[in-house]
């Protein structure tokens, strides 16, 4: 075997064979002006040719779609950070839109009350021992924030302070059955108190409580603070009156009131740091 591959046979062959393949590329290459050898060579190596040309198209094709790929990989991702970009601006907007709302509303309180003094507080969830929506807020003592300060948003009664800490604080809304508020019906002026039991605060409902049973409250009533007690400034809105019962318990009659604001769904509020007439007690004759 090894003789025959150093015979003269053999590399006669081999010549041949490179002959062909050479005469094959020149006649991929280059088509036109052939010579009369070259004709003969592309005759008789035309399945040659084929398949060179078969796989040099597929070479490009393939290296080109290697190559377009890659863009669109790159586009789309240039892409999705845009969006992302645009998303992170949208909720800057939208935050800088909800804080924007919550200073109007303050600035009308604040024309309508200068003797207020306001914080304004960011609710960042809510007290998970308490089943009567207590909210947290992100101020503190160290924003002047006290126990028993009065909570608004706009002109209408959120709660109270019930416990404060250096960098945030817990409010009992009006939903809680302890607290209570001095109020009296804006149209008849009878006073009572708002406060809610466990099945009323479960509907989202106040009630205005201790009236006698000849009152001339009324549905569609506004109660108001009344500015007994010195804890909330007279003259905030509590809520709207649905309709007035009879007490199964004695003579006296309640109403039940729908607070003026949804308070699961607030995002922030006032904290009414100072007013004139703080914890001094109002008397009304």
């Amino acid at each position: 075997m090894l003789q025959f591959l150093k015979s003269r046979k053999f590399k006669t062959f081999m010549f041949v064979i490179c002959a062909l393949l050479i005469g094959a590329v020149i006649a991929v290459v280059s088509s036109k002006g052939a010579s009369p050898v070259t004709n003969v060579l592309g005759s008789a190596l035309s399945p040659v040719q084929k398949l060179v040309s078969s796989v040099a198209d597929n070479v490009k094709w393939l290296g080109d779609s290697f190559e377009s790929s890659g863009s669109y990989k790159k586009e789309i991702e240039r892409l999705r950070q845009q969006i992302a970009e645009y998303e992170n601006q949208l909720v800057d907007y939208n935050e800088m839109q909800q804080k924007l709302s919550s200073y109007e509303t303050m600035l009308g309180v604040k024309e309508e009350n200068p003797d207020f003094v306001l914080e304004r507080a960011g609710i960042i969830g809510t007290d998970s021992a308490d089943m009567f929506t207590s909210l947290i807020i992100d101020k503190g003592s160290n924003d002047d924030i006290s126990v028993n300060d009065p909570a608004v948003y706009g002109n209408y009664v959120v709660g109270i302070v019930k416990k404060v800490h250096p960098s945030y604080s817990v409010i009992e809304s009006i939903l809680n059955p302890e607290v209570n508020i001095s109020a009296l019906d804006s149209k008849t002026r009878e006073t009572a108190y708002v406060t809610t039991t466990i099945d009323y605060s479960q509907k989202g409902h106040c009630v205005f409580s201790g009236l006698e049973r000849t009152t001339a409250v009324s549905p569609g009533g506004i109660i108001l603070t009344s500015g007994i007690g010195g804890t909330y400034p007279k003259g905030l809105i509590i809520g709207t009156v649905n309709e007035v019962c009879e007490s199964e318990y004695d003579l006296s009659n309640y109403a039940v009131v729908e607070p003026g604001v949804n308070i699961k769904e607030l995002e922030d509020l006032f904290i009414i740091t100072d007013f004139e007439g703080q914890g001094i007690e109002e008397i009304i004759e």
